[in-house]
């Protein structure tokens, strides 16, 4: 047995640590996935006036700060008692916010977080074994998604197209957000009982603008096809089936073109998407069209316990049609992306918000109960220095994020389990193809093409919002004063780009916060096992993984861990969101440290 620990997991958001048992056939037998540093935020927020809860939760991310904005104003909006006032176009207003920063947290994920492993050297020395197929597909790969620095055996490779393109895309996002927000990250837009700015005629105008440039580079690079021809014969596909055909046909009819001449290039319309899709798995490239290679990416991250593994959605974005007002508890024909609950067997369940429980039994922190509801949360950090260890295996306590559980069960939050929850018909059909043909159906490969997708699901929401659900100048917000939080509590349920983000919060007699808990993406993803001893998802889907690339096809290679590197990044850890630190000098009280 080899101990194999990437510490730290190096192009993510904070400070991660794997830590994996590998047996002699390069597969992980046990894995810790340890978050580093101690989350103070809920500390925090102690003894402030609420109301200052958007913008200073905002500052526990600067990759997906919106969503922790928008969770604060939900929870601060049932607080003050007025989740049912808020203006309809302050919720589409939220709508806008936060669609684009979700179109530009999956960018900066898929193309400078994730895509550069695709442009590692094993796939070179895999790839190239298959002559001029392999040769021109490993050039696409390092001339696409090669990072700024990308140097080995004495050569500089200059950074990818497309990851190049898609840092001016998150520019480009950014910009706009900041046009109708104040600023990007941090924005200032998000206040209890609505928004503080109302767009004008020609603000929308420039929104829509911006967000069609966007739309030119989803064209060109990401797809190679329109998004509209794309989204009519996948997302509004009349089936699952219908949309795995069109993707197949599309796929077969590049190969065609391409095959004889060796170009998979941009201009062949091999956008980043299809290239990914037809080189990524063994059964869609190699076993149903044929080709002679893959990275046999569904191999990897996979969960093979269903009883162990469910799914969890809060709901996503406010339906313009239903006007003023919306549930705190997000029924799920309230969001454009339904809350809703699956379990492993993919069967699906309403959501209740009451099954949702924290553990602490595997995480660096004192409490007497092992369990306990956000409403009812305490963040107590470990402070004696022995007992601070990452090293003592999986029956220690290895990491400061807690472990978030539905009905006993950890989750999958994220793209991929709120397009299976709201039953989008590609990602859908993907899943039943892989689950007929005898692979595990939730994997690396089917996570990132849902990542890939989610952007297409929300792009066409996210003009409809701008051109058509916001009236300029209008009404967005209603009235609030601080004694209409006195002795209450409120929660706010939303979806940051990663996935399931609540809020919860509690007041006292003099308005001021008493307790404070937010249950974030990676909390859900990556924390530590539970009070059950049940591993959280990446540390299941790491356990049965091989650790070098494509099932090791290379053998076993523990010094470039691709299966660790491929599998974790899969689920877009924000460890910024899952741990922070807080003053220990005692020169500060918590009523007094301010985040600006």
């Amino acid at each position: 047995m080899v101990q194999v620990t990437v510490d730290p997991l190096s192009r993510i958001e904070g400070h991660y640590r794997v830590n994996t048992e590998v047996d002699a056939d390069g597969v992980i037998t046990d894995a810790q996935s340890s978050g580093l540093v101690f989350r103070g935020f809920e500390r925090l927020l102690q003894k402030h006036d609420p109301r200052d809860a958007a913008l200073m939760t905002m500052r526990i991310c600067g990759v997906c700060p919106v969503c922790h904005s928008i969770a604060a104003a939900n929870a601060l909006d049932d607080l003050f008692g007025v989740a049912d006032q808020v203006p309809k176009d302050a919720l589409v207003m939220r709508n806008i916010h936060q669609g684009m920063n979700l179109i530009a947290s999956h960018a900066v994920h898929i193309y400078v977080l994730w895509g550069p492993d695709l442009a590692n050297p094993a796939y070179r020395d895999i790839l190239t074994q298959y002559g001029d197929v392999g040769n021109a597909v490993w050039g696409e790969l390092v001339g696409r998604f090669a990072p700024l620095v990308n140097q080995y055996n004495g050569t500089t490779y200059p950074a990818g197209s497309s990851y190049l393109g898609a840092i001016r895309e998150l520019r480009r996002l950014h910009v706009g957000i900041s046009l109708i927000a104040g600023k990007m990250p941090h924005s200032v837009l998000q206040h209890v009982g609505g928004v503080v700015y109302s767009p004008n005629f020609g603000d929308i105008q420039k929104l829509e603008a911006y967000v069609s440039e966007t739309a030119k580079f989803v064209e060109t690079s990401t797809l190679g096809v329109s998004p509209g021809t794309w989204i009519e014969n996948t997302y509004r596909a009349s089936s699952p089936q219908k949309a795995v055909n069109f993707v197949l046909e599309r796929l077969q009819e590049l190969l065609d073109n391409s095959l004889s001449n060796n170009d998979f290039s941009h201009s062949s319309g091999w956008g980043d998407v299809p290239l990914f899709a037809a080189f990524g798995s063994e059964l869609i490239g190699e076993k149903l069209l044929g080709l002679p290679i893959s990275m046999k990416m569904e191999h990897a991250g996979v969960y093979t316990d269903p009883d162990k593994i469910g799914f969890l959605s809060y709901g996503l974005f406010f339906k313009p049609e239903k006007g003023e007002g919306y549930d705190p508890t997000s029924p799920a024909d309230s969001r454009v992306i339904p809350s809703g609950y699956m379990n492993g067997h993919l069967e699906l369940e309403k959501f209740d918000y009451r099954k949702i429980s924290e553990s602490t039994a595997h995480a660096l922190y004192i409490d007497e109960e092992r369990d306990r509801p956000p409403w009812n949360g305490i963040t107590v950090p470990e402070d004696n220095p022995d007992e601070i260890d990452y090293t003592r295996g999986s029956e220690s306590r290895y990491s400061w994020s807690k472990a978030p559980h539905y009905g006993g069960i950890p989750c999958e939050v994220g793209p991929l389990a709120r397009l299976l929850i709201m039953g989008e018909p590609l990602v859908t059909g993907l899943v039943r193809i892989f689950e007929e043909n005898g692979y595990f159906p939730l994997n690396n490969y089917t996570r990132m093409i849902a990542r890939m997708q989610e952007i297409l699901v929300v792009m066409p929401e996210l003009l409809k919002w701008i051109s058509q659900d916001l009236e300029p100048d209008a009404r967005v917000a209603v009235h609030t004063d601080l004694s209409m939080a006195k002795n209450s509590e409120g929660m706010g349920l939303w979806e940051a780009p990663r996935g399931a983000l609540g809020h919860w919060i509690t007041t006292g007699s003099d308005s001021m916060v008493t307790l404070y808990q937010a249950v974030v993406p990676s909390t859900w993803n990556l924390g530590p096992r539970n009070s059950q001893g049940i591993p959280s998802p990446v540390e299941q889907a790491l356990i049965g993984t091989k650790i070098s690339a494509a099932e090791n096809a290379l053998g076993v290679d523990y010094s470039n861990p691709l299966g660790i590197l491929h599998t974790a990044r899969s689920y877009d850890p924000c460890f910024a969101c899952a741990v922070h630190t807080i003053d220990k000098t005692g020169k500060h009280s918590n009523s007094t440290i301010k985040i600006l």
